[in-house]
């Protein structure tokens, strides 16, 4: 298949984030006495900011502001990221190789479009996106496909004429319902069973799932 564009994910696929972000998470709810809800923040991987709050709210159960605990959690956030976003392996080489190949590349992420491309000029990668599209742009959040529709627009496309590469379930259920041939590699939450039966390729790494699908050689 000859694919006319490539649509990423961010968080967790091309940035190292994800391990970030959970460990801030566990932190807070520590520093509240809440650790029976360390692991919370892995059923919000891959989600826009509201559906993850409903998840959150419910966890809270009323014990601490869902507004209280978000700010202290968003601030642990951005100390650790002052430090510096790691990337995950084979992202400059990938998007090298589909920069030669002049192919267009947008970002499709839940995490709003101001921090997604500042976290992307951070890590020094923003020059290789046509556009990022954050999830505020959309109606409706992952795993509804409208991100991936509309991050096929910006670059004169249907989303069936790209490849989507994802890493979290909500997000390669968006990208599948789209029409786009869908990469999932997993971060630090496996595809569940119902996932696995969807299909599409799962691979161990970025580079090994564009070679399979033929991206590149």
């Amino acid at each position: 298949m000859s694919y006319q564009g490539v649509l990423f994910d961010m968080d967790g696929l091309l940035l190292d984030t994800e391990r970030l972000v959970v460990d801030a998470f566990r932190r807070t709810a520590a520093g509240f006495d809440l650790a029976d809800i360390g692991d919370v923040a892995l059923q919000m991987i891959g989600l826009r900011h509201d559906s993850g709050a409903i998840i959150l709210q419910h966890a809270l159960d009323g014990r601490v502001p869902h507004e209280v605990f978000s700010k202290a959690w968003q601030a642990d956030v951005n100390d650790v990221v002052a430090d510096g976003i790691p990337l995950k392996s084979g992202v400059v080489d990938l998007l090298k190789q589909l920069k030669i190949k002049d192919l267009p590349c947008v970002v499709a992420t839940s995490t709003r479009t101001s921090m997604a491309r500042h976290h992307l000029e951070l890590v020094g990668i923003d020059s290789y996106f046509q556009d990022v599209i954050g999830g505020e742009q959309v109606q409706h959040g992952k795993p509804a496909p409208d991100i991936y529709h509309l991050a096929a627009e910006m670059i004169g496309l249907e989303a069936r004429d790209c490849v989507a590469f994802e890493d979290s379930d909500p997000g390669a259920t968006a990208a599948i319902n789209s029409g786009a041939k869908t990469v999932q590699v997993p971060d630090i939450k496996q595809p569940s069973a119902e996932m696995r039966q969807k299909g599409h390729l799962i691979a161990p790494n970025l580079l090994d799932g564009a070679r399979q699908i033929g991206l590149i050689s």
